[in-house]
């Protein structure tokens, strides 16, 4: 029999056994050898190894190296067992269908739940990939103290399949997502995995292409947007512009009064008699029958929050009315002398990039004037329904994105947009952080305002601008008044 791969530094020490080919073949007890550590596998782990079996001796021959590795190796035996004789790969199932799918994890490319329901091995980041791979075979025993080996996979797969590593990363969180679940569901008065081994493995930093380096919005610019940003109000459904104007239409209304003939109109101005008719009848081309959008006041209250807080497009349009600490406000004055209330938001940890990560509820403070104010009287529109999103459309539903949107509020202010061009709608979050770094001389409480991972994040915007996170938020607020 050939000796699987996986257990080279498996062997046996014959004795008085004549078996010297096929390791599986005798009694002898199995031991290993990893790093200069010997060991008897059985006498190690404390439990009984099958000496005719490869697959018992494999699992016991991981818990070592991985426990050598991890420099926690005791040679007295084996420490007690983090986890269960669960399989990973059925944990994950678990993990997928009753918290990831039910929570509608969707702002990254792995946790949207399209994703995470696909069969395709080729949709990065999918759990999927996970059960597929040699980590779905282990135990939720081997995986809690697996760090080595489920590093050493992330770096093979990423050798293999040509992973960048922005995709490394996002599978890094994945498997933390899954494992810090494991460390908190309970059953029988027990989590399933004592400790989440993705603690010992450092995410990767990796260097942002040049069109996502940080930028700062200049002043006029965030004035220019605010001027304009109303224009999104504009009617709907106007009438085909290729044929006809307005001018035109007012016209063929003034010549109908006359007493021309509606054919010769049509003749005239090259479209039907039935258009024609709808002109003079008022159905077409009739200011006051135009349904007016609410685009612009929508834009307006996203320009807010975002130059506000820095909160992201996908969590900004997920924050609900529930989502507000309406009883505890902090009373606040700005900068005129006005009071007002300002508010904690509390972002749920699966609507937030850094949530996550962490498995924890993210704060951001609506410290200032304008949007305080704009909370407020959003509240009231919506009459306090708890399940209506604030910065969704106006009635209050969900908006799954604002692409088009903010290009066209762009272009209204003249802008010259675009990746290549140092300027989209993440430049507001940018402006933000940039603005918050100024208003602190705090780098904690800094790098805690703009939810930072990584305080190098945060001090690289400490060169562009120069104390409490709610002295902080006050200090955001700088609008002039505008008409």
């Amino acid at each position: 029999m050939r000796k699987p791969k996986a257990v080279k530094r498996l062997f046996k020490r014959h004795h008085a056994c004549p078996n010297r080919g096929d390791l599986a073949a005798c009694r002898c007890a199995w031991k290993a050898k990893y790093k200069d550590r010997e060991i008897t596998l059985a006498t190690w782990c404390g439990k009984q190894v099958d000496p005719r079996l490869w697959g018992p001796a494999e699992a016991v021959l991981r818990r070592f190296m991985t426990a050598v590795d991890e420099k926690h190796f005791d040679p007295a035996g084996e420490l007690p067992p983090l986890g269960t004789g669960q399989l990973f790969g059925e944990f994950c199932e678990e993990w997928r269908h009753d918290y990831a799918i039910p929570e509608g994890l969707s702002l990254s490319s792995i946790g949207r739940p399209e994703n995470l329901r696909t069969g395709d091995k080729g949709c990065r980041g999918t759990v999927d990939v996970v059960k597929a791979s040699r980590l779905g075979r282990m135990t939720l025993e081997e995986i809690a103290g697996g760090s080595a080996v489920i590093y050493k996979w992330l770096n093979d797969e990423a050798e293999e399949r040509e992973w960048t590593d922005k995709t490394w990363t996002e599978y890094h969180g994945l498997l933390n997502r899954i494992c810090h679940y494991g460390t908190r569901l309970q059953r029988g008065g027990k989590a399933p995995m004592a400790s989440n081994p993705m603690d010992q493995i450092d995410r990767r930093s990796f260097r942002k292409p040049k069109h996502f380096q940080r930028r700062v919005l200049l002043e006029d610019v965030e004035d220019r947007l605010f001027a304009v940003v109303h224009q999104l109000d504009r009617p709907q459904h106007l009438p085909n512009r290729n044929k006809l104007t307005q001018e035109q239409a007012d016209t063929i209304r003034a010549e109908k009064e006359k007493g021309t003939l509606q054919k010769d109109l049509a003749r005239e101005y090259r479209v039907s008699e039935s258009v024609i008719s709808s002109i003079v009848n008022g159905q077409i081309w009739n200011p006051a029958k135009y349904k007016v959008g609410t685009k612009g006041r929508e834009m307006c209250r996203r320009l807010m929050i975002a130059l506000d807080c820095g909160v992201r497009p996908g969590e900004m349009l997920l924050i609900q009315i529930k989502h507000v600490d309406w009883r505890h406000p902090r009373r606040m004055t700005a900068r005129d002398g006005t009071e007002f209330n300002a508010y904690q938001i509390v972002l749920p940890a699966e609507n937030t990039k850094g949530g996550k990560w962490t498995g924890e509820d993210e704060v951001v403070i609506a410290g200032t004037l304008r949007l305080s104010q704009e909370l407020e009287a959003r509240r009231f529109q919506l009459k306090n329904n708890p399940d209506a999103y604030m910065f969704g459309t106006e009635e209050g539903r969900y908006q799954a994105s604002f692409d088009k949107m903010w290009q066209a509020l762009f272009e209204l202010a003249g802008l010259d947009w675009g990746r290549d061009k140092g300027l989209v709608w993440y430049t507001t979050r940018s402006e933000n952080i940039s603005r918050v770094v100024e208003n602190s001389n705090d780098p904690m409480k800094a790098q805690k305002a703009a939810r930072h991972a990584d305080l190098k994040t945060t001090q690289g915007y400490m060169h562009a601008r120069q104390d409490s996170e709610w002295e902080v938020a006050v200090g955001l607020d700088r609008t002039r008044k505008r008409g």
